[in-house]
């Protein structure tokens, strides 16, 4: 059996456009992530928060290994900064190809001289910090989701 792992990073966007371009381009990438990570057994999550994206994914390690050396060269990212790269024992995402926690218009993380000069400490207590906000954020657009179907 293949072994589980994590990644995390940050990137600058280099999406020009209004509010409604970017919101396009963020469902674009969406639908494409959802399609390609289902067949490549990768799940994870997405937040566009003041000009950078932040994304968790996890999955056999070649798998996104892969998806992360394409998401490198993708010109949509600048500046990638991995926050974490890590085996994991269970997928915390492992019910969404790629969920959206959000598009924001002011920056939700602190990452002053986290691209730039980050140390090892605060890239792990920031990679902790973007994963779990994901996770909740997620969560609590799922909620949202199941009242609205519910009525």
């Amino acid at each position: 059996m293949n072994a589980l792992y994590q990644i995390s990073y940050i990137s600058r966007s280099a999406i020009i456009g209004n509010h409604q371009t970017i919101d396009n381009e963020i469902a674009n990438i969406l639908q494409v992530a959802q399609s390609n990570n289902r067949s490549q057994d990768i799940t994870g999550a997405l937040l566009y928060s003041g000009g950078y994206f932040c994304q968790v994914i996890e999955g056999i390690q070649e798998n996104i290994e892969t998806l992360f050396e394409s998401i490198q060269m993708d010109a949509r990212h600048r500046a990638v900064t991995v926050l974490n790269y890590e085996p994991i024992t269970s997928r915390q995402f492992g019910d969404w190809q790629m969920a959206l926690a959000g598009i924001e218009e002011p920056l939700r993380f602190h990452i002053d001289g986290l691209v730039d000069d980050a140390t090892q400490i605060k890239i792990k207590e920031s990679a902790k910090d973007i994963v779990n906000t994901l996770y909740k954020l997620v969560m609590q657009k799922q909620q949202v989701l199941l009242q609205q179907t519910a009525r």
